[in-house]
């Protein structure tokens, strides 16, 4: 089954014939922050819980629970993160615009040239 795309999306493909490249990185960016949250999540939560009950120290049972998920979350942030920022890149270099890949003095130039 196949989604409809709305006349706001046609519109944005038509403008920049890439969009559609970026939004597929974008949703892949997305799914990898949100695995890297589970898996990340799932295995301190396994790491800590043999460590309790190996070492037994004084720390509450939340901790069991909070500190995977905090461990998780910042990871996946991250991972989300450079993902993302990577699609943007890419989208801008193949957009023919300003790029990381592209030197500064030609960005320059491209400004001058344009009137920015």
């Amino acid at each position: 089954m196949s989604r409809r795309r709305t006349q706001a999306e046609e519109e944005l493909s038509q403008r920049y014939p890439h969009y559609d490249a970026y939004k597929l990185c974008q949703q892949r960016a997305f799914f990898f922050g949100s695995f890297t949250l589970l898996g990340v999540t799932a295995s301190t939560y396994i790491i800590m819980n043999q460590w309790l009950q190996k070492y037994s120290p004084k720390l509450s049972k939340n901790w069991l629970v909070g500190g995977p998920l905090i461990a998780g979350a910042i990871a996946s942030y991250a991972v989300t993160a450079t993902k993302s920022a990577d699609c943007k890149n890419m989208w801008l270099a193949m957009e023919e615009r300003h790029s990381v890949i592209t030197p500064a003095e030609e960005r320059l130039a491209q400004r001058m040239k344009s009137g920015e």
